[in-house]
């Protein structure tokens, strides 16, 4: 019997205040340059709204509770090569949080600032793009990469 095919786990978070979202600019792999969400891949035996409350404290520091969390959207997502794998991420909603973001991994993201829903940055990754355009629209579903 060959080996099933797998797919990567991750969470991208919406974090949202008075209209604007919390976006990371990427420093390494294929999205550097891009600004993108909060989120990361997902750990073993970890469920998504731990993930996200995970990702979030390491990121950025904010507390987050698992009850202030909600999915909004899924992205079924193919990565560019050379490493390219494939990925279902789930789009998080977080509007309720405590504490004041810091860029806490620098040696991954350079930059973090909150961009108006309506007057996001140009360089900015599909996939963040593509789930904040999903909870624009209430799209549940997008594919990307196909």
């Amino acid at each position: 019997m060959s080996e099933r095919f797998k797919l990567i786990g991750g969470v991208f978070c919406l974090i949202i205040k008075d209209n604007k979202v919390l976006m990371e600019l990427r420093k390494n792999k294929f999205d550097a340059g891009l600004y993108s969400l909060v989120g990361g891949c997902m750990e073993d035996g970890e469920t998504v709204k731990q993930a996200a409350v995970r990702e979030i404290k390491e990121e950025v520091g904010l507390k987050v509770h698992e009850d202030d969390i909600e999915v909004i959207s899924v992205l079924h997502r193919i990565t560019p090569k050379p490493d390219s794998w494939q990925s279902i991420e789930f789009v998080l909603l977080v509007n309720k949080f405590s504490g004041n973001p810091n860029l806490l991994e620098n040696n991954v993201c350079g930059d973090l600032k909150w961009f108006p829903l309506e007057n996001l940055p140009q360089n900015i990754s599909h996939y963040a793009k593509q789930a904040i355009d999903n909870y624009i629209n209430k799209e549940m579903f997008s594919e990307i990469n196909f």
